[in-house]
């Protein structure tokens, strides 16, 4: 069986190199699924495979779940022939975020890691929910999901354990990128990550009730000083 484990991800292998560079350059291919039946040790085995340019294709994590081997994705394609299938990261080696919050943060690096965070949450994607606990009770907001919950995620990539400070009716030019800014509305109330500012607007990654992410959201400097509740949520010394 492990002989043919190998034999099988050596066809793999080879398969996705004759389907990169030049050869999938210069080659017009089509893939339709196989009805080609496929057996593990004597036993048939349902999987999805693909026929392509005259070669069967399969899942490689769904050829570990039935043979019995473990696939996984940290970045690269890892595969551990003597462990059973799990498809996850092993919690040892869980990727830790690289990315260090200095002491002093800047409006540069607030933005930085803001908008790192959108290649893990691209526009439309859902956030985990509900983000963390209250805790300490210094945090501003208790319900951690829809836009609060996002929004102290996005902060707290900024800018890490540090206090928060809450200011009313904030002048313009004390907006920085990093901070939060809130207002009041039907619902209750609405709070938004300020991700860069001009003379006239801010824009702004957000969520709603749907916990899904937004992007590129301008909100303007006259609409945002007229709403009743109007105020600042800053994490800047």
């Amino acid at each position: 069986m492990r002989q043919r484990m190998f034999t099988l991800l050596a066809g793999m292998a080879l398969g996705m190199v004759l389907l990169s560079g030049g050869y999938a350059a210069s080659t017009a291919l089509t893939a339709t699924v196989s009805n080609q039946p496929i057996y593990v040790d004597g036993q048939r085995v349902y999987l999805t495979a693909y026929h392509i340019g005259g070669n069967n294709f399969v899942k490689l994590r769904d050829i570990g779940q039935a043979v019995g081997f473990n696939v996984y994705w940290d970045g690269t394609v890892q595969i551990e022939s003597d462990k059973p299938y799990t498809g996850v990261i092993p919690s040892s080696q869980t990727p830790v975020p690289t990315q260090l919050i200095p002491t002093v943060p800047t409006e540069a690096s607030a933005q930085a890691a803001i908008k790192a965070l959108r290649d893990t949450y691209p526009h439309g994607t859902a956030y985990p929910t509900p983000y963390r606990p209250n805790n300490p009770l210094s945090r501003p907001y208790t319900n951690c999901d829809h836009c609060a919950g996002w929004a102290m995620l996005c902060s707290d990539a900024a800018f890490g354990d540090l206090p928060w400070r809450y200011q009313t009716a904030p002048a313009w030019s004390d907006i920085r990128a990093g901070d939060l800014v809130r207002y009041d509305n039907s619902y209750g109330g609405h709070v938004v990550v300020v991700v860069d500012k001009t003379d006239e607007y801010i824009l702004v990654t957000e969520s709603g009730a749907n916990n899904k992410v937004r992007w590129s959201g301008q909100y303007f400097k006259w609409w945002l000083e007229e709403q009743p509740g109007y105020a600042r949520w800053t994490r800047y010394p």
